[in-house]
């Protein structure tokens, strides 16, 4: 069986991703690194506006930010079929 990483915006409208993986674990990880990306963008994002306040908006443009980086999105990995196996 394969299976697809969907991302959930906001936690609720799905997006295919088209990446395929083998098993559910692999897929598993690429959420996790998915996960960390969007850590990753956050944390730099977050220690420039707490030096760049003005220019950022911060503390106020925090909510926008976890939005724009992702951090309020979901990831979750289904079952896959192939197009002519399995029912179609």
């Amino acid at each position: 069986m394969k299976w697809m990483l969907v991302i959930a915006l906001f936690g609720s409208t799905p997006v295919k991703t088209g990446l395929l993986f083998n098993s559910l674990d692999e897929c598993l990880v690429a959420e996790e690194a998915a996960r960390g990306e969007y850590i990753r963008a956050w944390n730099a994002w977050h220690e420039w506006a707490r030096k760049n306040p003005e220019k950022a908006s911060y503390p106020n443009s925090r909510s926008f930010q976890d939005s724009r980086i992702g951090l309020n999105h979901q990831g979750t990995c289904i079952p896959h079929a192939e197009r002519g196996k399995g029912g179609e």
